[in-house]
């Protein structure tokens, strides 16, 4: 009988370490970001701990540009050719990359896609902030700011970008509930090019002299319209809210200065982590909500040194 036990028990752990060499060294994971940057440096030193922690292989690869639509679906291809078991992806279109992810998901592939979400009916988790709920508490900050007949603009990231989409209609919903007939201007985009952001900042602030309040709806474009308004001496007579992630020296100061009112703080390197935790759990087998939240921050004078706001400064 003792023999019997001692035979099942050691069956049991041949089992579990098998599985786990499976399932961990032998698990190859494609992530594949949206551009090069801080933002996706964050995200893929949460990715890469996450993957080091299950003793997996990840392969990170990424366009230098958002924009660059054309180089992300070639490092997809790329990725695929190296016999990845499941692909993490922060889509640069969500439209132009749901062709190429289904294809591969219909090899069976596992797909998590993280930060945008992706059109097509591509089976899929998605893994990131809820960009909508993000918009919304910009939108709630400005309608607290201004009044039923003021205007308010908004520095679009850009076309295509399904993430900044999403937080621009949340905004723009609550500033509507809140003023039913407020004037909005949402036509100028900052793109992702470089040097670009701020000319776009400045055409923005011409273009709509009697704005009294201004929404960034992607982190250069944020940064960026903080420089011009400072530059310009209307920082804090036009009332600013941004999107970034985390947070730096720059942004703290001038929400401290009154130069800008709110920052709302995505967790890259939580969204990163959350991604290959995702990916495993599904080559598992198990069975994941179709939506994975990650969590955000609503930054404002208010909170600004909270603990846990004044945390982000050193990630």
């Amino acid at each position: 009988m003792k023999s019997s036990l001692t035979c099942r028990f050691l069956v049991s752990i041949v089992f579990v370490l098998s599985a786990g060499f499976a399932l961990g060294a032998e698990a190859k994971i494609g992530f594949l970001l949206k551009a090069k940057g801080d933002f996706w440096s964050a995200m893929e030193k949460g990715a890469t701990e996450a993957a080091r922690a299950a003793g997996a292989e990840i392969v990170v690869r990424s366009p230098i540009s958002e924009t660059d639509v054309g180089m992300q679906t070639q490092l997809l291809n790329a990725l695929a050719a190296q016999g990845i078991q499941a692909l993490v992806i922060a889509p640069t279109n969500k439209d132009a990359l749901a062709g190429p992810v289904a294809a591969l998901a219909a090899k069976g592939i596992k797909i998590v896609v993280v930060d945008s979400p992706l059109a097509g009916n591509a089976e899929h988790v998605f893994v990131g902030t809820n960009q909508r709920a993000a918009g919304e508490a910009a939108g709630q900050l400005l309608a607290a700011m201004v009044q039923a007949k003021d205007e308010v603009t908004f520095l679009k990231h850009i076309q295509g970008s399904g993430a900044t989409e999403e937080r621009e209609i949340g905004a723009l919903t609550k500033l509507r509930e809140a003023y039913p007939g407020i004037v909005v201007h949402g036509d100028i985009y900052a793109s992702s090019e470089k040097g670009v952001e701020e000319e776009r900042a400045e055409l923005l602030l011409t273009k709509y002299p009697n704005a009294k309040a201004v929404l960034a709806s992607g982190t250069p474009g944020t940064m960026a319209m903080l420089k011009v308004l400072q530059q310009k001496g209307l920082a804090g007579k036009i009332k600013f809210v941004g999107f970034g992630f985390n947070l730096n020296a720059e942004v703290a100061a001038a929400i401290e200065s009154g130069a800008m009112q709110g920052w709302i703080a995505q967790l890259p390197q939580e969204v990163g982590r959350k991604g290959v935790e995702t990916a495993l759990a599904l080559l598992k087998g198990q069975k994941m909500p179709a939506v994975v939240n990650t969590d955000f921050l609503v930054i404002t004078k208010d909170n600004l040194k909270d603990p846990k706001v004044q945390a982000l400064l050193n990630l």
